[in-house]
């Protein structure tokens, strides 16, 4: 048995045969799928740990305490729509950049372009993430008298030109994309983002 410190109260965890902590919280994790919750933050030996995936080698006898916190879904969703603006500001003042380096030919545009593509795939998981959650019809909710599943369509389309202006070569193409179609159709986002806000009012955690 591990104690640890789970939403505040002790916990005695029964370690079923792992001897390393990505295990043994991995095991915790479909425990905790099975009422709702996942593991929000972690903090072993006092220490926030980013991800699971990087703690294989950890052994629980390194381990002197666990502390975790937890969530639903719901509230994880929550949060990320109270955030969903600020990182949105933060996506397009990206891009801009990441276009700059392109036209004006900068040796760093490539690595930029890596990182911003990072950022939208985050943007489409964490739109997914609040589509499936919150039970969202993409179909049925509509902005300036569109469905959102057209906005995602659009958004679709742009992602894919990117990836043809990137296998062409083209970096011009690929900066014109970013500052005049995706830039703009991510302001589009935010308004959306207030409509999925809307829904999840009166929602639990």
């Amino acid at each position: 048995m591990l104690n640890c410190i789970i939403d505040g109260q002790a916990k005695a965890l029964a370690l079923s045969g792992s001897d390393n902590l990505a295990t043994m919280l991995n095991g915790l994790k479909g425990a905790l799928a099975e009422n709702g919750r996942f593991i929000a933050s972690l903090l072993v030996n006092g220490e926030e740990v980013a991800g699971i995936e990087e703690e294989t080698s950890r052994r629980l006898e390194w381990i002197g305490s666990i502390e975790i916190t937890t969530e639903s879904p719901v509230c994880l969703a929550n949060k990320l729509l109270a955030e969903s603006g600020d990182f949105i500001d933060g996506l397009q003042d990206y891009l801009t950049q990441v276009a700059g380096h392109f036209t004006s030919g900068s040796d760093c545009a490539d690595g930029s372009f890596a990182e911003g593509i990072q950022g939208l795939q985050w943007f489409v998981q964490m739109t997914d993430f609040i589509e499936g959650t919150l039970r969202l019809d993409f179909q049925e909710l509509s902005l300036n008298k569109r469905p959102v599943a057209e906005y995602v369509k659009n958004l679709n389309y742009i992602l894919r030109e990117i990836v043809t202006a990137q296998e062409v070569s083209d970096p011009v193409l690929l900066a014109d994309i970013l500052v005049y179609d995706l830039v703009p159709h991510l302001e589009e986002w935010k308004e959306i983002y207030n409509l999925f806000e809307g829904q999840s009012e009166g929602k639990p955690c």
